[in-house]
């Protein structure tokens, strides 16, 4: 589910079973060419796909952080996921197709980081998606190990 798809009215009845966020990132700096840009939100998308239609209605994303690098991307991670625990939600996941970024999520204070690539998806999808259904049921079980 989206965060679009949730309005005022609807949200206190949804937020005892959406309890995981999910952030995702995108990874571009700005010198992208518009082309880039549109592969980079595409990666992305295909990313989320494995979250989203398996785990709709436990699971709720976020508008996605685009500007995010190596340099300040830990801090702004840190300070997205820390508001999203605030908010109310038990579980932050975030979730990125960008390789440059894999060390990064990785080191945030988020629950789980998952970096999708597209080669990745491709070659091993069913292997990831087993990894992301492992993963999750772990996370939600309180014994998150990854």
């Amino acid at each position: 589910m989206k965060f679009s798809d949730v309005n005022e009215k609807t949200w206190e009845d949804l937020r005892p079973y959406v309890d995981t966020c999910l952030l995702p990132v995108t990874g571009i700096t700005g010198a992208e060419q518009p082309w880039e840009a549109t592969c980079a939100l595409e990666d992305l998308r295909d990313a989320l796909d494995l979250f989203e239609i398996p785990y709709k209605g436990r699971v709720l994303t976020y508008p996605a952080l685009h500007y995010v690098n190596e340099d300040s991307g830990l801090e702004q991670v840190n300070a997205v996921c820390a508001q999203l625990k605030t908010n109310g939600f038990a579980f932050v996941i975030v979730v990125s197709a960008k390789e440059d970024l894999a060390d990064v999520l990785t080191q945030s204070n988020a629950d789980l980081a998952f970096t999708l690539t597209p080669d990745l998806l491709t070659e091993s999808l069913p292997v990831e998606k087993k990894r992301i259904a492992e993963q999750l049921m772990l996370l939600w079980a309180g014994k998150n190990q990854e």
